[in-house]
């Protein structure tokens, strides 16, 4: 009876000390969540602060170019400027036959450090969602979703992704997501399928072998990229390149429905460096 009743003291004196190591350690969680939230207040309000800064400093290039190091006859200076554009029109259109090229290109920024070295993060190109689906690395069958940009750029885990398991592992770089409907590059073999994946109920929709053979990396820099599908104002396009016109890009048109082809272009724009 001695050692029971003992063995309730000691009972009693462990549950108030595991009772009041308890609240100590909810104490410190608050607190730490406290301080949690104030970095991620100052975080966001550096990153809008770097933005403006960007911002005004872009704006400041633009508007203060910079000065010439020696006096140039005016004159003389038009006739180079001219003959320069004249020169650079001759080779851009040789090059394609666009009416849009590229003026300048400024300096990256770098948004967000995710997973692999190589992979694609993009948003629907045909709806107002705003939701981020990442694909991480070039061959994989996970989706991350990010509810909005300021999940995905804040965080560095994915605690706060949601996961979308594909039925086949994607390859390359080069998928969509378009009206609901993801749009990925799946390979067999020695060919390459293109799969249409419903994102709202998670299911295989439709699948299409594509109708090129001896297949080869669609652009010079890419070299796990063998398709890239891509859509406009017109509709659904895949982007390819085939070992029988090795040295340029070829197109072709999708009906995002059936995945059909319905038109297939040999374009004269060069893989090299794209």
């Amino acid at each position: 009876q001695e050692r029971i009743s003992q063995w309730h003291d000691q009972s009693s004196r462990y549950s108030t000390e595991l009772r009041d190591f308890k609240n100590q350690v909810l104490g410190m969680l608050e607190a730490a969540e406290k301080e949690r939230e104030a970095m991620r207040a100052e975080a966001e309000s550096a990153a809008v602060r770097v933005d403006r800064l960007e911002r005004e400093v872009d704006y400041l290039e633009t508007q203060n170019p910079a000065p010439p190091c020696v006096e140039v006859d005016e004159t003389l200076m038009e006739k180079q400027v001219a003959t320069a554009k004249q020169r650079k029109n001759e080779k851009y259109t040789k090059l394609t036959d666009c009416s849009d090229t590229i003026a300048s290109v400024r300096a990256m920024k770098i948004l967000k450090r995710f997973g692999s070295t190589s992979g694609l993060w993009t948003k629907d190109a045909a709806g107002n969602s705003e939701k981020i689906y990442v694909f991480d690395g070039t061959a994989n069958d996970t989706v991350y979703v990010f509810p909005r940009m300021r999940e995905f750029t804040l965080f560095s885990a994915t605690r706060k992704a949601a996961r979308i398991k594909l039925p086949y592992p994607w390859v390359g770089t080069g998928h969509l997501v378009y009206d609901g409907h993801l749009y990925y590059i799946r390979q067999q073999g020695l060919s390459f399928q293109v799969i249409k994946f419903n994102l709202s109920n998670k299911t295989e929709v439709d699948s299409s072998v594509f109708p090129a053979e001896e297949q080869i990396p669609v652009f010079g820099l890419s070299p796990f990229t063998y398709i890239e599908v891509a859509a406009d104002e017109e509709g659904l396009w895949a982007i390819y390149a085939t070992k029988e016109d090795e040295k340029n890009i070829c197109l072709a048109k999708l009906d995002p429905g059936s995945l059909d082809i319905e038109q297939m272009w040999d374009t004269p724009c060069p893989r090299e460096n794209a």
